[in-house]
């Protein structure tokens, strides 16, 4: 009897290999040492590999780690489906949802995926029609480093993948689990350690299906662009990548940041790691922190700290990335950068108003006068427009032609755009050009309920266009479309995208100089 059990076990086993290998010569497929990577065919002209490993799970005694390399254990992966988000809040499903809502939409048409400690994964869109030199580009997503995911609607890398590009998402750990700094720790930025991991993943493997090694792009917004720029400074990402796209941040490198990348800052996360103990009334002995279950130490660190930036570790980030950008220590590589007219729009406080901002400017470092600040605003009536025009400025516009000027003035290439584009419904006017609102034209992945017209149609065909054109050939421009100037120090011009695309002066340039950008 179980000589026959052998038989049929063994006679299963047999088929199941047999279709496997079915499968792999059938479906699109590379090779990591022994193990057999199987993706899928997403149409006739783009192939993915969703959800690939590049490291292992950062869990139990791994929490608080270096990442490591993934080791396999079996000969065939299928690389079929998306995994678990790193650890968070539904925040940003919950801004999905304010975004949907707010354009008329559905909100519930996006929910918080399945979260967990094991989510070092990436994903893949190659096109099918090239084998080899394929340029990359590697995205690095937002959610103010406490949330979001590799996988979110607008960040499915099919439609600009088919632009002949392969398109990589990848995830890293978020919160208290990617920015932990801890007496005991000799590195503290293990998002940071988690996307160079990830960089060198791919410079190795990504060769295996086409694509070029020496020509990778990476792009991010948000904190993904935050984390970009301190990539961009760490002498662990050297080489690692050769351009680089900077979408809507720069509030790193604001004078009120708590994580202000000055000399305290490492004693300022400090100072919350030991509030952190108090609220597990532990002493300070790490392995305590470690074998705390990941759930509770979400809801209970996401209380203690605010929002987390990457901090001067002596590790990943030698000294404050606004001190690298001002002396020029950051790598030699092209850049693209800029943000959009209205990022603070849909979070001002209906209950806050211009007057509460001039009483508040010296907290937030706006050391200035009412008559300077005020006459900045005059072409604007209402608050809301007041207040949105110089937070944005102050949050994103002005550093990003703060890091601009810098590039310039160290003889590295940069272009400066700023996206204007409001949408055409009475719902668009109350969002404006609201944080995120390029990345659908990037991507090609208009939402069934945006307002997409003709219009947005054809600036998705100039953003993607000018998009390809530096990720393969490390400059936007070609005498198909308008031309795109490089910066020039001191100029606050950049390209708008907007009904019309124009290159001019950036109306930011008056407040800018007032907060000394």
């Amino acid at each position: 009897m179980n000589s026959v059990k052998k038989f049929i076990n063994l006679r299963f086993l047999i088929i199941f290999l047999i279709s496997l290998q079915i499968a792999a010569n059938e479906n699109p497929h590379f090779k990591i040492d022994e193990t057999l990577i199987i993706g899928l065919d997403i149409n006739e002209k783009v192939e993915a590999y969703l959800g690939v490993p590049y490291a292992e799970p950062p869990i139990n005694n791994l929490r608080w780690t270096e990442p490591k390399n993934k080791k396999f254990n079996s000969s065939i992966y299928k690389a079929f489906d998306y995994k678990p988000a790193c650890m968070q809040t539904a925040r940003i499903a919950n801004w999905y949802k304010g975004v949907a809502a707010g354009f008329g939409g559905d909100p519930s048409y996006i929910e918080l995926p399945e979260i967990s400690e094991d989510c070092l994964y990436l994903n893949i869109w190659k096109p099918k029609n090239k084998n080899q030199d394929i340029p990359v580009l590697v995205f690095i997503h937002g959610g103010s480093n406490k949330a979001g995911w590799s996988y979110e609607p607008n960040y499915n890398g099919s439609n600009l993948s088919q632009n002949g590009i392969i398109v990589i998402s990848i995830a890293y750990r978020l919160g208290v689990f990617g920015f932990y700094s801890h007496p005991d720790l000799n590195e503290s930025n293990f998002a940071l350690l988690d996307i160079i991991h990830s960089l060198k993943w791919i410079k190795k493997h990504i060769h295996k299906i086409g694509g070029d090694p020496n020509n990778i792009t990476i792009s991010g917004e948000s904190a993904g662009a935050t984390n970009i720029a301190h990539l961009i400074t760490s002498p662990l990402s050297i080489n690692l990548f050769n351009k680089a796209i900077h979408q809507s941040a720069g509030s790193f490198i604001s004078d009120h940041s708590i994580y202000d990348d000055s000399s305290s800052a490492l004693s300022s996360s400090d100072k919350l790691s030991y509030e952190l103990f108090g609220k597990f009334n532990t002493d300070t002995k790490l392995e305590e922190l470690r074998d705390i279950d990941s759930e509770t130490l979400l809801n209970v660190s996401d209380k203690v700290y605010p929002y987390f930036y990457p901090i001067v570790d002596g590790h990943s980030i030698l000294i404050p990335v606004k001190e690298s950008l001002l002396t020029g220590k950051f790598h030699n590589i092209d850049l693209i950068i800029g943000s959009n007219m209205d990022e603070e729009l849909m979070y001002l406080d209906e209950n806050y108003f211009f007057n509460d901002f001039l009483k508040d400017r010296e907290s937030w470092g706006m050391y200035t006068s009412v008559e300077n600040i005020t006459n900045s605003v005059l072409d604007k009536t209402s608050d809301r427009e007041k207040l949105n025009f110089l937070l944005t400025s102050r949050e994103y516009t002005c550093p990003s032609f703060y890091i601009a000027d810098q590039f310039n003035k160290y003889n590295r290439s940069v272009w400066v755009y700023s996206f204007d584009r409001v949408r055409d419904s009475i719902k668009s006017k109350e969002m404006g050009a609201y944080h995120g609102a390029e990345l659908p034209y990037i991507f090609n992945t208009h939402d069934v309920w945006l307002p997409t017209s003709k219009i947005d149609i054809q600036l998705t065909d100039s953003i993607q266009n000018y998009w390809i054109n530096f990720i393969k050939n490390n400059d936007p421009n070609n005498k198909m479309r308008k031309k795109w100037p490089q910066y020039i120090y001191g100029s606050y011009k950049a390209l708008s995208f907007n009904n019309d695309i124009k290159y001019t002066e950036n109306p930011s340039k008056s407040i800018c100089k007032i907060l000394n950008f």
